[in-house]
């Protein structure tokens, strides 16, 4: 490589997401550990500095530097590879836990690697410049899955140590990026005998509506069973889309005699959104009393104008969300339909506390082996924890058009 390139864009950079001090220098990082179907990645360094003044003098008396912030934000295409969020927390991956909690405590570290601009691809380099982010927390994450476009995932990684790298010393080489070869595509998130025609980068037709379980308040919606939005095959609503989002709002806790925080936990409660936008063919039909239901009434819920909803989503590469059965709606906004053209829809916006269970079926473990496998009290919702792929694969056969 030259020692300057001209440039750098999305062909010369590749990032990987480790356990936090599981690689040493001068250790290759195992290939899984470097995320795929990447999109955009951005690193911002804040320096918090405080100042000090004294009487007698009108110049600063200390400009007093804190602790550095540094923040990693990445996106990518839901693809079949393991999700960022997973790779940042796979130490959970043998761990009975994979919900809020438990990935909530891991750490990891980020590299970026800025490769040759000249070259095609880097599967044949060591990176000459590379950006270490260690002790890293995940910071917030999100889901968009919508009509238009591919469904992607969202990443906030938060910490306090940036170092860059030149001269070949990073950890980025050609054994760490030697799936990124000129070939690299999307995977199947299961086999078969032949695999579905689908899958690869998931988009609307991938939705998976006869394994979801949709609100009941969703006008249409009659039940909390798999596959509630549909009647004989038939969609009972018109998604448009679906976001799904939470932010562990983290704290520094802090002690005498050391600058840096010795942990960041997540401050829980930590609240969940899910944002249903449906087509309308009718209303939203929400009501809202200040006396509350009178179907709620002589209930634990008399007085409240709702119940609380279950939400599981699937797509056919292996990726779900569950967010449990606690889900209540915060706002329900109906719009849209105006003399300008366009159809009216209505946007479901329900929270929940603590409940978020990202599963998929591909995910990297500790060690950076590719495993298949789900952990959690239910692996999809459909089959025990740790059972085999085998188990589960007919999940994924649903028919699509």
């Amino acid at each position: 490589m030259a020692n300057i390139n001209n440039r750098v864009y999305y062909a010369c950079q590749a990032v990987a997401i480790t356990p936090s001090g599981s690689t040493e220098r001068g250790a290759a990082i195992p290939p899984n550990f470097v995320a795929r179907g990447v999109q955009s990645i951005g690193i911002t360094t804040n320096f918090n500095l405080e100042q000090a003044f004294e009487l007698g003098q009108l110049e600063i008396y200390e400009n007093i530097e804190g602790t550095p912030d540094v923040e990693v934000t990445m996106e990518k295409v839901l693809d079949g590879h393991p999700l960022l969020y997973h790779l940042a927390t796979c130490q959970v991956i043998t761990s009975p836990a994979s919900g809020l909690a438990a990935r909530s405590a891991q750490r990891c570290d980020v590299r970026l690697g800025i490769f040759d601009e000249q070259q095609n691809f880097v599967a044949s380099q060591n990176a000459p410049v590379e950006v270490a982010m260690t002790g890293m927390y995940v910071s917030s994450i999100s889901y968009n899955l919508g009509t238009e476009g591919s469904f992607t995932e969202s990443i906030t990684l938060v910490g306090n140590n940036k170092q860059w790298l030149k001269n070949e010393n990073g950890l980025l080489d050609t054994t760490s990026v030697a799936n990124l070869d000129g070939n690299d595509s999307p995977i199947f998130g299961m086999d078969g005998s032949p695999p579905k025609a689908s899958g690869g980068i998931q988009r609307r037709e991938d939705f998976i509506l006869e394994g979801c379980i949709l609100p009941e308040t969703i006008d249409g919606i009659v039940s909390s069973a798999y596959g509630n939005g549909l009647n004989n095959g038939v969609n009972r609503v018109h998604l448009q889309s679906i976001s799904i989002a939470t932010d562990f709002s983290r704290d520094d806790v802090l002690e005498l005699g050391r600058k840096t925080p010795y942990y960041r936990p997540a401050n829980f409660p930590i609240e969940v959104t899910c944002d249903i936008e449906a087509i309308t063919i009718s209303g939203d039909f929400i009501e809202a009393s200040e006396i509350g239901l009178s179907s709620l009434h002589e209930t634990a819920r008399s007085g409240d104008n709702l119940g609380e909803d279950t939400i599981f989503i699937i797509t056919r590469n292996g990726y779900a969300w569950d967010l449990g059965s606690k889900n209540k709606i915060s706002s329900v906004s109906y719009g849209g339909g105006d003399a300008g053209g366009g159809n009216a829809t209505v946007t479901y916006s329900y929270t929940n506390f603590n409940e978020l269970d990202v599963q998929a079926i591909n995910q990297v473990n500790a060690t950076g082996d590719f495993v298949r496998a789900y952990v959690g009290s239910e692996a999809l919702k459909l089959a025990d924890a740790g059972t085999e792929t085998t188990v589960v694969a007919g999940k994924f056969d649903w028919p699509w058009e």
